[in-house]
């Protein structure tokens, strides 16, 4: 394993996989999201559940996992051994990453992840379309038609969506990229040290 050691290589490997994660996260924040945005809203929010359905799978799903696991194993590891060169760095690596990036994920995207994938589910099981009453959406009289029903529904969660879920993926990716800042330093301090 040559001058790093295992726990250097793992140290290595953990700070790539949070690269990684983040730069996913990242490329959701900068232009898929804002992609998402500019259609009809039954259109993005159908793009985004199967997103989200894919997101899970390999190869991102089995990246997160394993990176999820490792940065846990290190961070167990370093708060262990504090008076090494490093450790104070992964530790805090550890706790930024679980927190911002995995505490995160699990708090507040995936339940709306959850909610998009329900209305989305309730629209194709009731065949049902937000412009019914007519294409411009207005009644036979002229008036405005409030749509109702599940299309309406599901174009409401989409802009709750739009706007938790992609503020929240800034916080994903801001904490990926300081996760992996931070272990690089711990790395970089551990063989100066």
């Amino acid at each position: 394993m040559g001058a790093l050691g295992a726990l250097g290589w793992a140290v290595v490997v953990a700070s790539v996989g949070c690269a990684l994660v983040g730069g996913v996260l990242f490329a959701f924040s900068t232009f898929v999201m804002a992609g998402l945005r500019s259609v009809a809203p039954d259109v993005g929010a159908t793009a985004m559940a199967s997103i989200n359905r894919h997101a899970t799978r390999a190869p991102f799903g089995s990246l997160l996992v394993v990176t999820t696991g490792l940065v846990t194993v290190l961070g167990v590891v370093a708060a262990t051994r504090l008076g090494e060169a490093g450790a104070v760095l992964v530790l805090a690596a550890a706790v930024v990453y679980l927190l911002g990036g995995i505490g995160v994920t699990a708090a507040v995207n995936v339940p709306l992840n959850d909610r998009l994938e329900a209305a989305e589910a309730a629209v194709s099981t009731s065949g049902r379309r937000s412009a019914e009453a007519s294409p411009s959406g207005r009644g036979s009289g002229g008036t405005r038609v409030r749509p109702t029903g599940p299309t309406a529904e599901r174009d409401q969660v989409w802009a709750v969506f739009l706007g938790r879920w992609v503020a929240w993926n800034h916080v994903r990716t801001l904490a990926c990229g300081v996760a992996a800042l931070l272990l690089t330093l711990g790395l970089v301090t551990r063989l100066a040290g």
